[in-house]
């Protein structure tokens, strides 16, 4: 296990748009693998509504990471990375421990920025309507008064922010470099906060590769409120386009590491017989 301090590299602003260009190249080694890769994962994610096993699911995003982290190194390194690779880090002892305990923090660092955000708004809100969100009823959001839509969005990217913050770095850095969780998250923070002129360069070009994604989330919601029936080959294409978007974050995440702390090589993992689930 590494302990001593970790050499973080300064980069220029203009190494977000390598980064963004470094993923897309990175999906073209292996775009069929890594798509069915991202699929299962997606699938996965669909049961975080579904009561405690969201709970568990959200603990375990660190780990599921990770093990799109390794999907990547072994695409970068010319090999197709087995479905198996996504779960690689399930299997990988006190490793596993930290991911898990680092999902465990990210859940609790949410969840206080939203609470300090929404602190005393959610006074007076009726209790039925609260009971509607809590359960993830969409339809209930309308029915808030506007200024406490914006503070409930406000409070969700505040959560994103630092659970993301959290984990971008750490993730990786306790999966390639076997770091122990403080480290990795002190050198993943300093990371960032080192290079955040090419993190925002990054930022935004991600923002402008998402507007399609968010149009056709927008046309889907709409169309779900006023009860409309959408095509099967609509709703397959934003199924595919969320999840392509979804993959080019994670492999601009990959780029980024690679380029701020380097990556080894990949590790061993069972590989699947060339007859099965060819992709």
């Amino acid at each position: 296990m590494i302990r001593s301090p970790i050499e973080v590299r300064r980069v220029p602003a203009g190494r977000g748009v390598a980064w963004l260009g470094g993923a897309l190249a990175l999906i073209r080694k292996q775009p069929a693998r890594l798509m069915l890769i991202a699929l299962v994962l997606q699938f996965l994610m669909g049961f975080s509504q579904v009561g405690l096993l969201a709970l568990i699911l959200i603990v375990a995003i660190p780990a599921l990471t990770a093990g799109m982290m390794q999907a990547m190194l072994m695409a970068d390194h010319g090999a197709r990375p087995p479905l198996a690779a996504l779960f690689a880090a399930f299997t990988s002892g006190p490793r596993m421990a930290r991911l898990l305990l680092l999902g465990a923090l990210i859940l609790a660092g949410g969840m206080l920025a939203v609470m300090l955000v929404l602190s005393g708004s959610l006074a007076g809100l009726d209790p039925a309507l609260l009971a509607r969100l809590e359960a993830g009823d969409i339809s209930a959001v309308e029915e808030l008064p506007p200024g406490l839509v914006r503070r409930l969005m406000l409070s969700m990217l505040a959560g994103l922010l630092v659970s993301g913050s959290l984990s971008y770095f750490a993730v990786p850095l306790v999966w390639f470099r076997d770091c122990p969780l403080g480290l990795a998250i002190r050198s993943g923070l300093v990371g960032m906060l080192r290079n955040w002129a090419a993190f925002l360069v990054l930022a935004l070009l991600l923002a402008v590769l998402a507007m399609p994604v968010a149009i056709l989330t927008a046309i889907v919601f709409t169309a779900s409120q006023a009860g409309a029936a959408m095509s099967p080959v609509f709703t397959v294409l934003m199924l595919l386009l969320v999840v392509a978007f979804q993959l080019t974050l994670f492999a601009a995440q990959y780029c980024s590491y690679r380029d701020v702390f380097g990556a080894g090589e990949p590790e061993p993992v069972p590989q699947e017989p060339e007859d099965q689930l060819v992709a």
